[in-house]
């Protein structure tokens, strides 16, 4: 799990700004927010909501940051494995369809 001065840090980067611009849009001090990011101070939580607004994410999703990689991953990967699933299904009816439909040309002839 990453700490939530990661959090910062990749979010911040991910906007592609500085820390002092990150630090202006937060209206603190460039040491302050640098604090932030290397865990030195410890957020509080009305410092982590405004982290997570100025990016436009609810704290839920602000908490989520640097964590899906590999659920997201995993998650992709069953769906896939699910619809290969699916059509295999499919694939195994059209045959046995095809088969029934052989037999009964070949008892008309």
């Amino acid at each position: 799990m990453k700490t939530l001065g990661e959090k910062f840090r990749i979010l911040r980067q991910k906007k592609g700004v500085n820390q002092k611009a990150m630090a202006d849009l937060l209206e603190i001090s460039i040491p302050a927010y640098s604090k932030l990011e290397t865990g030195i101070t410890d957020p509080n939580f009305s410092r982590i909501n405004q982290i997570a607004q100025v990016h436009g994410l609810t704290l839920r999703q602000f908490l989520d940051v640097g964590e899906e990689g590999v659920s997201e991953q995993e998650q992709v990967i069953k769906q896939l494995k699910d619809k290969v699933a699916d059509l295999e299904n499919s694939v195994i009816r059209l045959q046995s369809k095809l088969i029934d439909l052989y037999d009964r040309d070949d008892q008309k002839k």
